[in-house]
């Protein structure tokens, strides 16, 4: 029986520790992908470890990104060119939406950012 409870105990412990790190990266995710002009971040996420991200396009439906068609070419690119990977909206339904995870620690997060800026940099138009 005790050892029931301290390994419930564990259980919350890690949950919350869980919990807290999720918040955290997903602040900072949403803070940084606002950073990037040809990105927005419309909602923050509630109980998920995943964010959805919009290609930004302007009034006639272009990318404002040059060379990038849509999000899939946006994720294949990304992949090739900076070795990161995030899931195209298009596969859950959502043209030229990214779906990309926080549920990762935060130096590697902050790389990740970090490539998807430089990578939208060199595309912008």
């Amino acid at each position: 029986m005790v050892h029931c409870r301290i390994s419930l105990r564990k259980r919350k412990l890690n949950s919350s520790r869980k919990a807290s790190v999720y918040s955290e990266t997903s602040e900072i995710l949403c803070d940084r992908i606002q950073e990037i002009p040809c990105l927005t971040c419309p909602t923050k996420p509630e109980g998920a470890v995943c964010i959805l991200v919009r290609l930004i396009e302007n009034l006639s439906d272009v990318s404002l990104l040059k060379g990038i068609a849509d999000d899939m070419d946006f994720c294949i690119k990304l992949a090739k060119k900076e070795s990161v990977i995030v899931l195209p909206g298009v596969t859950v339904g959502l043209k030229n939406w990214l779906r990309i995870s926080f549920a990762v620690h935060v130096i590697p997060l902050e790389d990740g950012i970090k490539r998807i800026k430089v990578f939208c940099q060199r595309h912008a138009k």
